[in-house]
């Protein structure tokens, strides 16, 4: 790799003593060296400052903070960075070893961009087996009308501008302050992506992904469309499509919803999603919403019945 490329790896982390060690190894192992780590804690209450304490490599710093959610904990890590690109990882995720080297070759050939995004892969902590694979082909940034499926997980953003377009720290805002940059990201600067593989996104029992209630997922993705639709280019490239972006925001609730259990509240927002834009009965989300129904329909039905 001939990449002069300098990248910055910021990790936020709060509570994750379990997994922090094995994400910091997978961005240690990289077959790409110019490099720094930059771990943001965020106000951890467990023993987290005492296990990174053991880290000896020189290439990684550890930054504590009052907590402040994870949008912060990033800025944070942006500020005191002193790479080309910022790259970020969950510290409960893992980096492939050719994630950094991937996205020099691929940055280095097109040395004016500012976002881009490498594929990633869903597993099962402690499993083997993959889930959802996460790769885009083209530079349509359109999909993002849909929702958030880049994650945080393989995004990369030249520092300048990720100094100048920060992360909301509204906390309410937690969970979804990824996807309201990535639209203003995208909007002003385009996304380049290259498909390939090079992370994985772990699924455990823990993730707060998992664990959100109803208020605050309906809440947080309003505020994502609000804050998202302050920006002025924003407002212009994708005024017209404020219906179907909440529409699919309802469809992502009402499948949340579904997973959980909660089939009346559900359908609730299933039904609303269609009043708002009838034709995001043609998407995929619509039939894992079915799916899922007839699964917890199908549970319900028997998990009553007396064995014969």
């Amino acid at each position: 790799m001939k990449s002069n490329l300098k990248f910055s790896i910021i990790i936020p982390t709060y509570n994750r003593v379990e997994f922090i060690l094995l994400a910091v190894k997978s961005t240690l192992d990289q077959d790409y060296k110019n490099f720094e780590v930059i771990i943001v804690d965020d106000g951890s209450t467990d023993s987290t400052p005492k296990v990174v304490a053991t880290i000896t490599d020189p290439r990684v710093r550890y930054l504590r903070i009052e907590n402040s959610e994870r949008g912060a904990a990033r800025n944070a890590g942006v500020k005191i960075a002193n790479g080309d690109y910022v790259t970020f990882l969950d510290s409960d995720d893992l980096l492939y070893p050719d994630y950094l080297s991937t996205a020099a070759r691929n940055l280095s050939n097109y040395p004016d961009t500012v976002f881009f995004h490498l594929g990633y892969e869903v597993k099962s902590f402690g499993k083997e087996g993959v889930g959802l694979v996460h790769k885009y082909h083209g530079n349509n940034i359109k999909f993002l009308l849909k929702g958030n499926p880049l994650s945080c997980l393989g995004v990369f953003i030249r520092r300048n501008e990720a100094l100048q377009f920060p992360f909301n720290e509204n906390r309410d805002l937690s969970g979804s302050e990824d996807w309201e940059l990535w639209i203003r990201l995208a909007v002003n600067f385009g996304l380049r992506r290259d498909p390939k593989i090079c992370a994985s996104l772990i699924l455990h029992d823990t993730r707060s992904v998992l664990k959100i209630k109803e208020d605050k997922l309906i809440r947080r993705k309003m505020l994502a469309m609000k804050y998202s639709f302050q920006d002025p280019e924003v407002k212009r490239k994708f005024g017209r499509y404020w219906n179907k972006m909440d529409a699919y925001s309802d469809t992502y609730n009402s499948l949340h919803l579904m997973l959980d259990g909660h089939i009346r509240r559900s359908f609730h927002y299933f039904w609303k999603a269609i009043g708002t834009y009838p034709l995001v009965v043609f998407e995929r989300r619509t039939l894992a919403i079915l799916k899922y129904f007839f699964i917890n329909l199908y549970r319900k039905l028997f998990s009553n019945r007396e064995p014969t």
